[in-house]
């Protein structure tokens, strides 16, 4: 299966557990205790969005117990009504709205004097309410008088939603002449024309159509926008009293009922333990509708299709979550989606059904881990399938009995696993144990298995996932070669500075690899590329290091042959064995090297005085300084000492004083000093000569390496100082060089072989 394929499946499953979530989601919703859930919620809105700007130019006057304790218990005369409406209309009220059926007669004359006050002013509207009697509900409509003679008539209906509280309210009810409005609209009507009309048509209603006579209508509904801040409030004694009208002028009013034994009282999403009178609702919608705020559920069919994304996102999101976490991450998700539909409501006036959304976050881990479930039987099965016959194939299985539920199936699959694992095992030691780099690739290219060398040979690079990624990391030798052209490439490359035999072997398929898998083998070169160096060196070493002493040997011999009663004669033994010891040395410092190089040969730590190893050199090499009229020269303390092995570090000391004769100034000084420096020692030789070009100095020690001008006409191969700076580096140290118009210093830093302290105490 191709990637591709694979994130195509991976979609189908995600919209499949998304589509089976969102039903079940729809399922639980429609269930009475989930839907009074959701409208909980968004109860929550109304608490904590914040207040409007503006307070609220609406007023409440209300006949409370300070009204009732100086005018009398309720019903008033209607000619204390009239001398209320009357005091609220030189107050300058913009609107007087009336929360008080005025439904059976009293008397004429107190009839007569409220229907003069609604003449007067024109400026007030009435109620009227549907009641529940015995055979059934009528409308409880204001005297006739009194409604010819208000300003307009309001309906005062509420509905209470199947938890008991007031959410909305019907914008219009039908009656025998005409729908009428709701009273808050009513008096909204009489204070501002075209907000009411704009605020009706929000909801769907023309305001040309509440005149028109119709003989069916289903109410239409809309939620109240309450808000936090209180109104203000005032007696009404105060008012009969003359007293706070100046707060009255040019605000619309509304007269309604304080105590709970006379009012109409209704719990509210903002109301507590008490609920709120009937004219404080009234004006909750009266001022929504005068401030613009109109708020409207989210369209059904938006509602759906985020509900849906919602269940996608949490199916998405909870696949990646494992353990106790979900809890935690389930309560954030839901935290967000609070969130969202609180914004809707602060910033959009729109109530977001998040309660459905807020399932699909609770229930997306369940379903998820449901799904998984499925999928984990039906892979242990398919898995214990393929086991089983593969294990059968290759003799190492007896097959039993198909077991039916997971629980058997697991144990199974673990004997099965068990007995694969031990193969797997074997072969996992048999692939560290080989010196070969080994790694095995699917048919797309992807890395399966690799041993612990071939990933130690691709630590520099970036962590390698793929066959491609492999290629692209090294280096081929023949530009033919390559994986991807063909199987069973046998060829040469560099993986960074190092060369590898590479071979690409096609594994046969099997019933666990149906399309069959590559296998990888690296081969290190680098035995092969330091046997070919070892020879190099040997060959350079041949020709004319050792050629030199060997050429003086041949020609003292021969001219004792020749002329053996020459004066000459004399010393030509005495110089054939300098020359033979020199030879013996430079081919024993030389052997020791390679054969250090090649680990036959063991690194020895000893005590090595320096002043006995610079005095061994100084004898092997006095003759050719003599031959050059110059003179070795030691400064040193006799007690220094290093550690290290004596043979090479005489070797060392050895070629760094030869180059020292070989380029120094005939007739000069070669001076060989130690110093000791806290745990280091260092062997310092200066020769007198022309100094070494600044080119070349950091060169000097690399094989081959033969400079320019003055060096190149010395005779020789570079290897000396290369030698010198492998000993060096063996012993922990290292070798540096300086050179200056007034010479040339080679210095071999070693560790010493005790601290400075216990020198300076030895002295």
């Amino acid at each position: 299966m191709t990637a591709a394929q694979h994130r195509r499946r991976e979609w189908w499953r995600t919209l499949s557990l998304a589509s089976t979530l969102f039903l079940v989601v729809m399922a639980v919703t429609a269930i009475p205790v989930v839907r009074d859930f959701q409208m909980r919620i968004a109860d929550t809105y109304f608490r904590t969005a914040p207040p409007p700007l503006q307070p609220s130019p609406v007023v409440l006057v209300l006949i409370d117990d300070e009204s009732l304790r100086d005018y009398g218990r309720w019903p008033w005369s209607r000619a204390r009504v009239a001398e209320l409406v009357r005091n609220l209309d030189r107050a300058r009220a913009r609107v007087i709205g009336l929360d008080i059926l005025f439904s059976e007669p009293q008397s004429a004359g107190a009839d007569g004097e409220l229907a003069d006050a609604f003449r007067e002013n024109r400026r007030t509207v009435i109620v009227d309410k549907i009641g529940m009697y015995p055979d059934g509900p009528h409308w409880i409509e204001p005297l006739p008088a009194l409604a010819d003679a208000a300003l307009g008539v309001g309906h005062a209906q509420a509905l209470l939603d199947s938890d008991g509280l007031c959410r909305r309210f019907p914008l219009r009810e039908l009656t025998l002449d005409a729908p009428r409005l709701a009273f808050a609209l009513e008096v909204a009507r009489h204070i501002d024309a075209a907000r009411t009309a704009q605020f009706l048509a929000a909801y769907g209603i023309s305001d040309q159509e509440n005149g028109s006579a119709i003989t069916a209508a289903a109410p239409t509904l809309a939620p109240i926008y309450f808000r936090r801040d209180a109104f203000q409030a005032i007696s009404a004694a105060a008012v009969l009293q003359g007293r706070d009208l100046a707060n009255l002028r040019g605000r619309p009013v509304l007269v309604g009922f304080g105590p709970t034994e006379i009012a109409d009282r209704l719990s509210t999403p903002l109301t507590g333990p008490w609920p709120a009178s009937g004219v404080e609702i009234h004006a909750q919608i009266l001022d929504g509708v005068l401030s613009g705020r109109t708020l409207r559920s989210v369209p059904l069919l938006a509602s759906l299709v985020l509900l849906f994304a919602t269940c996608i996102a949490a199916v998405l999101f909870f696949r990646n979550r494992k353990g106790w976490s979900v809890i935690l991450w389930a309560a954030c998700l839901g935290g967000i989606v609070y969130f969202a539909g609180w914004s809707a409501f602060v910033l959009g006036s729109r109530i977001l059904a998040v309660g459905p959304m807020l399932l699909a976050v609770i229930f997306a881990p369940a379903a998820v881990y449901a799904a998984d479930f499925v999928l984990v039987e039906r892979s242990v099965r398919k898995q214990m399938q393929l086991l089983r016959e593969w294990l059968v194939q290759h003799r190492r299985y007896e097959l039993r009995e198909e077991p039916d539920d997971i629980a058997r199936n697991l144990e199974v699959l673990q004997e099965l696993q068990m007995q694969l694992g031990a193969l797997y095992e074997l072969h996992e030691t048999l692939l560290e144990a080989t010196r070969d780099a080994i790694a095995i690739f699917d048919t797309d290219g992807n890395l399966v298995l690799q041993n612990r060398s071939f990933a130690r040979i691709f630590r520099s690079h970036q962590r390698l996932t793929s066959m491609h990624e492999v290629e692209a990391a090294i280096q081929w030798l023949e530009d033919q070669a390559r994986v991807s052209e063909k199987k069973g490439v046998e060829s040469e490359a560099y993986v960074g500075d190092e060369l590898y035999a590479m071979r690409l072997i096609p594994l046969p398929s099997t019933t666990l690899s149906p399309k069959g898998w590559t296998i990888w083998i690296l081969t290190s070169l680098k035995a092969r590329e330091e046997r070919d160096r070892s020879r190099a060196e040997a060959l350079g070493f041949i020709t004319h290091e050792l050629r030199t002493p060997l050429t003086s040997i041949q020609g003292f011999a021969e001219l004792m042959m020749e002329y053996p009663n020459a004066p000459q004669s004399a010393a030509a033994p005495d110089t054939i064995y300098r020359e033979a010891k020199r030879l013996l040395a430079l081919i024993r410092s030389y052997l020791d090297v390679l054969r250090l190089d090649a680990g036959a040969r063991p690194l020895q730590h000893e005590e090595v005085r320096i002043n006995e190893v610079v005095h061994q050199v100084f004898e092997i090499l006095r003759p050719l300084a003599a031959s050059n009229q110059m003179q070795l020269t030691w400064q040193g303390d006799s007690v220094m000492s290093a550690t290290g092995d004596s043979a090479l570090l005489s070797g060392a000391v050895l070629n760094v004083v030869s180059n020292a004769i070989k380029y120094g100034q005939p007739g000069s000084e070669i001076r060989v000093a130690c110093a000791q420096s806290e745990n280091q020692v260092a062997i310092s030789v200066h020769n007198y000569g022309k100094p070494i070009k600044s080119v070349d100095l950091p060169n000097l020690f690399s094989p081959y390496y033969r400079g320019s001008d003055e060096r190149t006409r010395v005779p020789g191969w570079g290897l000396g100082l290369a030698f010198v700076k492998r000993i060096a580096e063996r012993h922990g140290g290292s070798v540096d060089v300086e050179s200056f118009d007034a010479g040339t210093t080679f210095t071999i830093h070693l560790p010493a072989a005790m601290p400075v302290a216990a020198v300076t105490g030895a002295r």
